[in-house]
């Protein structure tokens, strides 16, 4: 099972490329996007702890949608700081949709500079045991973690090494099909290499990045390989500057051969 999807969906650059522009009364873009997609990375909770009303709120959006499945980035204390106490908040927030069965994963979203240590290892432990029973993936970017020996820490703990695109440095994790869990798990964020490293551009300057037939090519082989050695596998667009990840979610489920309806009008595929 492959689900394709976008990380994230409030976007005000989105409007009169993904979305109508005006929106119509009482448009809802998650629901919009679930007409198209089976998945959407719900970014938002990378930013602050959800509750279990906005998850209720999130499930009747794509209720139309029975194949349709959230992943969620876990909040960015716990990843990114060295917070303890709100993973029980989290979770009993999220529990509403483990019980309607529409939680694909939880995403563990580790920054660049987070190595294969010792105390990084402490850190996902501890998140591990905290996690037990649910399904989750861990984005980490230094090829550090590509050792065998991490590679077998990270199986034993259950967690789904994220295969990612992004610009590549002589320590970052290169283009890949790695797999150390049930969950196989794609997130492409552009290779806008110039702003990437630019501490003075954009977030969008960052994400203005649109993959070519080309680029994605060997990414369908990869995905394809993915599932086949896991039990479901979600691919998130990141690149989500103008409408750009909708665009290339609609050129991957192109290459992939899986059918999807007629995109909006004004995305350039």
């Amino acid at each position: 099972m492959i689900r394709i999807g976008t990380a994230g969906f409030s976007y005000k650059d989105w409007e009169g490329k993904v979305y109508p522009s005006p929106k119509p009364k009482g448009f809802d873009p998650l629901a919009f996007l679930s007409g198209m997609f089976s998945t959407i990375e719900m970014n938002v909770t990378f930013y602050r702890v959800p509750t279990a009303a906005n998850v209720e709120k999130w499930m009747q959006s794509v209720a139309a949608n029975r194949n349709f499945r959230f992943t969620f980035k876990l909040y960015r204390g716990l990843t990114h700081d060295t917070e303890n106490e709100t993973l029980p908040q989290f979770l009993d927030a999220l529990e509403p949709c483990r019980e309607a069965g529409r939680l694909g994963a939880i995403l563990l979203q580790f920054p660049f500079y987070f190595r294969n240590t010792s105390d990084a290892r402490g850190r996902v432990a501890w998140l591990a045991e905290g996690l037990t029973g649910w399904p989750c993936a861990i984005e980490v970017r230094d090829r550090s973690w590509l050792l065998p020996t991490a590679l077998q820490f990270l199986h034993e703990r259950g967690l789904s090494l994220s295969d990612i695109d992004i610009c590549q440095t002589r320590t970052s994790i290169p283009p890949g099909s790695w797999t150390t869990g049930p969950i196989g798990y794609v997130r492409f964020h552009g290779r806008n290499r110039d702003a990437w490293f630019d501490s003075k551009a954009t977030v969008a300057q960052k994400y203005d990045y649109l993959y070519s037939m080309e680029e994605l090519r060997p990414w369908a082989l990869r995905v394809r390989e993915i599932a086949d050695s896991t039990e479901a596998t979600y691919v998130i667009m990141n690149n989500h500057f103008a409408g750009k990840a909708v665009a290339n979610a609609f050129h991957l489920l192109r290459l992939l051969g899986m059918p999807a309806p007629t995109p909006p009008t004004n995305l350039p595929v």
